[in-house]
């Protein structure tokens, strides 16, 4: 046994350094992490340049009354967190109980606040609720000394507007954020500090307390630098200039500050000054770089607090250059270089920081996609550890890897004040720990569950214990019935798909509709061959379905329809070799009654507005099918499972319904979604056994209509109060509805029950329905005036079989739970029916 899990181990590491070394190193390389933001925040602004200001804010506050209102939902059922514990997302910051050395805090991209007691060791991790939409956290502070008060700053934005960036690009921005947050409490409520509610373009990147006198703050924003002199309570700008993105305050004199400007190539880049509280600024000086184009963060030690050290970044698209790291030791008016190892590379806009050791001010950690070390004010850096992203199933409370791993892309150092040798670290996977002052390293992210789901989860209909999706920067990942997620394929995971016939084919993908194949239940994969046609360039996250009625037949997106009929092993070009709309595909929705039919949602780019098409027959020719839809992104379609001329689709952006119906295969549309937040939409899921009933997920949570969306009731309880719904799938076997969140995991939740009303009751009196279970036939026995019409339905929603009369032959079928529809001209009813 030990030598086969020492063989395991090495293959472990192999896929480790594989998956960290395949970095294309083209000057024109465009980083993963810079397309990712880039479409979430496409999806959410088109077709304007950016969310509006206003943001979420009224969303929000209309979802909490919703939810008030709704809070006897009826279900009774709430969300059961199923994880990954055994892996976390992207975190941006950390911080340390100034009264508690083993409890910190961690802010996460967009999953909210989390703390842990046990220095994330264990499965300590717990959400913490703030009673606002917080999803990016970007910065945590505490009044010295004082484990009560407590700011947090929101948003993760790392570009200004447009400034900076070609037109192609969209601002480049993760979640929304609300400005400042402060605790009195030590986190058990939370009020508004600086109120950017209705300014939610703008992010808050570092806020920090003055040492020597706690009533001074000050606060790095995309704005400027912020100033309160009252603990929060109110806030002035006493530095206008784009994109501040550290400050750190002297800690004898709260009137001495330096800033770091600058992201994107902003105006006004570079390191700024003051000796008197803001008052006036003034550059610093020295051997700061003219010509960098990504951001600044700054690092001062506390034995020498005229000593600061600035990592400044450079690549933003593309390996072009040097990370500086500088060092000053005047309080940051002048600059001297130390080194220029490009520790940050293409991700100079985006992950990079410094600490300094908090007894030595020579010794120094600088972080980017990997974590350096130096011993001498930083004229040597030493590359310390080894990143990527490693596979297989880590257990919650051990290591993801070996010793010299730790997750790539790093926003987050500091060494802990007062526990001798430990460093912190936040990256795309989480929390690290390293006790031997960046020697070696470990995970500590036991119950942090903050990963990003993308679109496209999958869970089996058989087997409620198997599921997969992808994730940002942490592949694709496979549940098996336990918290303990598997790791396996690489890079962003994208969309997944499951053959229902047979769970042994697997499908999982990475960036750009690069899709592989599993015929072992997802142990291992292969990619597939599709070779894309000339020119063409899918999206980041691209889709591909295959069919639940035929699963030999497979469909996949780029800006072609490529169609498979033996299971993905061979592909063909459909829609006649030419494209749909001449824009990327975004999404695709299938009905689990027919092979022929086929949604497809495309984005609008290039003056080319967004579009949904329809097939009926197999991909050889699409039809428009956008009468009476917005202008936006659609991001979900959900097909009728016993009728594919009924459809659902979900819309991003704002300003419009984001809901919409078909029942004549999208000839026309009505919007379902009338009094539902103006937010995003992401995700719809229809229940197969009672198709009037359907989930919806936007950018706040989910909600459920058991009318086919006359009436909506918040689903919420059991999750964060605000979370990003970017999937909805349907277990069939076990009853449940799975929801695969951007930043809070995966959640499951009991389907609802359909209520029951008087005349469905009547009618029951009237029809009897023997015996129950069945193993050859089954009888029906009406009293009713008017003949019986039967369907017989499976789990997935696909008829089996329908007919007239009193008897229904079930003794080819396999064995399991069936729901006969019993209908009349009188009245329609239903009965839950075993097969044996």
């Amino acid at each position: 046994m030990k030598n086969v899990l020492g063989i395991l181990f090495c293959a472990l590491m192999v896929l480790i350094f594989l998956h960290e070394n395949d970095k294309p190193e083209e000057a024109s390389y465009i980083p993963g992490s810079f397309k990712a933001l880039d479409l979430f925040s496409y999806v959410r602004s088109y077709p304007n340049t950016d969310i509006p200001s206003k943001g979420y804010v009224e969303g929000f506050e209309f979802h909490k009354k919703y939810y008030r209102d709704n809070s006897a939902f009826k279900s009774n059922d709430t969300w059961e967190a199923v994880g990954p514990l055994n892996t976390a997302g992207r975190t941006l910051t950390i911080a340390v109980n100034p009264q508690d050395d083993h409890t910190i805090y961690a802010g996460s991209a967009s999953g909210g606040l989390w703390r842990s007691r046990n220095l994330g060791l264990g499965q300590s991790w717990e959400y913490v609720s703030t009673g606002f939409p917080i999803l990016g956290v970007s910065t945590i502070e505490f009044a010295p000394g004082d484990s009560t008060t407590m700011y947090i700053g929101t948003g993760e934005v790392y570009n200004y507007a447009n400034a900076g960036t070609d037109a192609a690009f969209r601002s480049t921005r993760g979640s929304y954020g609300v400005g400042i947050l402060k605790s009195d409490d030590g986190g058990q409520s939370w009020s508004k500090s600086l109120d950017w509610s209705y300014n939610q373009q703008q992010g808050v990147w570092m806020i920090k307390v003055s040492q020597s006198a706690p009533n001074i703050v000050y606060a790095a924003t995309t704005e400027g630098v912020y100033k309160s002199v009252n603990s929060g309570n109110s806030w002035i700008k006493v530095l206008d200039a784009i994109m501040c993105t550290d400050v750190e305050v002297d800690p004898d004199n709260p009137d001495k500050l330096v800033v770091g400007c600058g992201n994107f190539g902003t105006p006004g880049k570079g390191i700024y000054f003051t000796t008197d509280g803001g008052t006036s600024w003034r550059s610093a000086t020295g051997d700061i770089p003219s010509n960098f184009n990504g951001k600044i963060l700054l690092a001062r030690s506390n034995s020498d607090p005229e000593k600061l050290y600035a990592s400044i970044g450079n690549g933003f698209g593309f390996n072009d250059g040097a990370t500086w790291l500088l060092a000053s030791t005047d309080g940051g008016q002048s600059w001297t270089e130390r080194n220029t190892s490009d520790y940050s590379r293409w991700q100079g806009w985006f992950s990079h920081d410094i600490a300094v050791h908090p007894t030595d001010p020579d010794k120094i950690i600088c972080v980017g996609i990997d974590i350096w070390r130096s011993n001498d004010g930083g004229n040597k850096l030493d590359r310390m550890s080894s990143g990527g992203v490693a596979f297989g199933t880590p257990e919650i409370d051990e290591p993801d890897g070996p010793a010299n791993y730790s997750h790539s892309d790093h926003h987050f150092v500091m060494y802990h004040p007062n526990i001798d040798s430990l460093v912190l670290f936040g990256n795309d996977g989480g929390v690290f720990l390293s006790y031997d002052n960046g020697a070696t390293f470990r995970s500590a992210n036991g119950g942090y569950q903050s990963t990003q789901f993308y679109n496209g989860f999958s869970v089996s209909n058989a087997n409620p214990s198997f599921a997969l999706g992808g994730l940002q920067d942490n592949s694709t990942v496979v549940f098996r019935g336990n918290p303990e997620w598997t790791r396996v394929i690489g890079g962003d995971g994208s969309w997944s798909a499951i053959n229902q016939d047979d769970n042994n084919i697997v499908f999982g993908s990475y960036q750009g509709l690069s899709i592989l194949r599993s015929t072992n239940n997802g142990l291992s994969f292969q990619p597939i061959d599709l070779t894309f046609s000339p020119g063409e360039n899918p999206l980041f996250i691209s889709p591909y379905l295959i069919s639940e009625a035929d699963p030999n037949i497979m469909y996949a997106g780029g800006v072609y329809v490529y169609k498979s009929e033996d299971t993905g092993i061979t592909w063909e070009t459909v829609n006649g070799n030419s494209p749909i709309n001449n824009t990327p595909i975004f999404c695709m929705g299938m009905s689990s009654a027919t092979t022929d039919v086929v949604y497809v949602g495309t984005v609008g780019i290039s003056g080319i507005p967004s579009s949904l098409h329809v097939s009926l027959d197999g991909g050889n020719s699409f039809s428009e099918a956008n009468t009476g839809l917005p202008d936006r992104i659609p991001n979900d379609i959900a097909v009728d499972p016993r009728d594919p001329a009924i459809a659902y689709v979900a819309f991003g952006g704002f300003g419009t319904q984001h809901l919409y119906k078909t029942t004549d295969y999208g000839l026309s549309w009505k919007a379902i979604d009338l009094n539902l937040p103006d937010v995003p939409g992401n995700a719809i899921a229809i229940d197969p056994m009672h198709p009037e009933i359907i989930y919806y997920g936007n950018d706040l949570g989910v909600y459920v209509t058991e009318n086919e969306g006359d009436t909506w009731e918040a689903m919420q309880t059991g999750a964060p109060q605000a979370m990003i719904a970017m999937d909805l799938t349907i277990s069939p076997s076990d009853r449940t509805v799975w929801l695969a969140t951007h930043g809070n995991g995966a959640f499951r939740a009991n389907l609802i029950e359909p209520s029951v009303s008087t005349s469905d009751n009547l009618i029951a009196d009237d029809i009897q329905v023997y015996p129950n279970p069945a193993d050859a036939f089954i009888n029906i026995q009406s009293k009713l005036s008017s003949s019986i019409e039967w369907q017989l339905i499976d789990i997935s929603g696909k008829m089996i079989k329908r007919g007239k009369g009193k008897q229904v032959e079930v003794q080819e079928l396999e064995s399991g739970i069936y729901i006969l529809n019993l209908l009349s001209s009188e009245q329609k009813t239903t009965r839950r029916i075993v097969v044996q």
